[in-house]
């Protein structure tokens, strides 16, 4: 026996007890509460042992806190949202405001022996206030009636004598007419649809003279052949909703009334348009509708 071994104080034999059978409860791991506690322990004593370095302070204004504010301000606000609002489906009466900007194109026509002008000549654009009264049959047919009032807006660059400081010049243009309306469907919370109109259409120019004290309007009026429009409606409430939309309209003037007044000398002149020609109002805006 080496020497080492020799030296090496004997280890007294320990009389244990046969051990038992050990069933498959008893095998199962240790619940997780069993390991965790031990383990938070462990890090409480290197805490206390090595404390960390105290952390600047962050203010108000500084990325965490902007982040922080800016989440709960869009959580917030995800959780006061309204539900999204259903609009009405059923018959009903309907009443509608629209405006928008609409620009010209087309030409005018002309009398016998006259010269046939653009439109845009004389009136570029105009923004019109637009008042719809109509019956909802069901959820997807519309049919109505419409006003229009125009406020034109003068080619200043066309019609020189609107250039003059004593010469004030001003446009409008009036419709009026029936049109009917289809929903396609919804989409999502918004309804795409369609509309199609016509009517009749008067679109004066107006020149005022201060220093010779003349007046002189204009008018030009004809049907309008077509009104084709197409809209997305939103609900807002369960009765009131708003659709950008667009309309083209296509009008062709059948005469012209021209009114002018000197002093106490007034001069009527009508004609009638032999060389008939085809306008157009292309109109980009907005339709409020309210179901009552």
């Amino acid at each position: 026996m080496p020497e080492s071994a020799r030296n090496f104080p004997s280890t007294p034999r320990v009389l244990r007890p046969p051990r038992r059978p050990v069933s498959a409860r008893a095998c199962r791991a240790p619940s997780r509460s069993v390991i965790v506690a031990p383990t938070l322990i462990s890090y409480l004593r290197i805490a206390l042992r090595h404390p960390a370095p105290p952390r600047p302070f962050r203010r108000a204004g500084s990325p965490i806190f902007s982040g922080l504010w800016l989440s709960v301000a869009a959580a917030a606000a995800v959780a006061l949202a309204p539900s999204p609002a259903v609009a009405t489906e059923g018959p009903g009466l309907e009443l509608g405001v629209r405006t928008g900007y609409a620009f010209s194109a087309g030409r005018i026509g002309a009398p016998a022996n006259g010269t046939d002008r653009d439109l845009g000549d004389f009136v570029s654009a105009q923004v019109p206030l637009w008042l719809d009264v109509g019956y909802r049959i069901n959820g997807a047919l519309y049919l109505g009636g419409y006003f229009q009032y125009g406020f034109g807006v003068v080619n200043d660059d066309r019609q020189g004598v609107c250039r003059n400081d004593n010469v004030d010049c001003s446009a409008s243009d009036i419709r009026l007419g029936v049109m009917g309306r289809y929903a396609l469907g919804s989409l999502g919370q918004a309804t795409p649809w369609v509309g199609l109109g016509f009517g009749y259409e008067w679109t004066k120019f107006s020149v005022h003279e201060s220093v010779l004290g003349t007046d002189t309007d204009a008018t030009s009026s004809g049907f309008e052949i077509a009104n084709l429009q197409l809209g997305l409606d939103f609900p807002l409430t369960s009765r009131l909703l708003v659709a950008p939309f667009l309309s083209v309209s296509f009008g062709q003037y059948q005469s012209s009334s021209t009114k002018t007044v000197a002093g106490a000398l007034t001069t009527n002149v009508d004609q009638d348009y032999d060389d008939k020609s085809v306008h157009e109002w292309v109109l980009i805006g907005a339709r409020f509708a309210f179901s009552p």
